[in-house]
């Protein structure tokens, strides 16, 4: 990690119940106290644009920050055990929903990485359960 700010570029491994294999992209991990903050570039195909997404963990909060501004914009916060609100603007405009998250995994020991468990509730009807994860890899390849 350097020193200087702290940053580091490396490869992360991203898993979610929304896609089905896991994706494997560049980005930036940095870390302040009890803060981590994973930034990265997703894009899922040739139809769609990239989406920029940046995490920040809050450890001593229980708290997850996430950040996307693609297709979709929107500014969600996950609170472990705790509903909140959130608002996702899309093509066929915003979408208001609840986000009720069961836990967060934070960044320690053995893992390099984070998971947070929550169900997503928007308010058109039927609730989305998810686990999302993003570990960093040791083998960085060609960043």
């Amino acid at each position: 990690m350097d020193n200087a700010n702290n940053e580091e570029k490396c490869l992360f491994e991203i898993r979610t119940g929304l896609y089905g294999e896991p994706l494997k992209t560049s980005g930036i991990v940095s870390k302040e106290g009890s803060r981590t903050v994973y930034s990265w570039t997703e894009k899922h195909n040739e139809n769609e644009k990239e989406t920029h997404f940046v995490l920040t963990l809050i450890k001593d909060e229980s708290r997850a920050i996430v950040v996307r501004n693609g297709d979709v914009k929107s500014r969600m916060v996950f609170k472990s055990g705790n509903r909140t609100k959130s608002s996702m603007i899309t093509t066929f405009g915003p979408i208001d929903v609840e986000i009720d998250t069961e836990y967060i995994n934070f960044p320690g020991g053995l893992v390099d990485g984070a998971e947070i468990s929550y169900t997503l509730d928007p308010d058109s009807g039927d609730p989305i359960r998810n686990i999302f994860s993003i570990k960093k890899l040791l083998q960085n390849g060609e960043i």
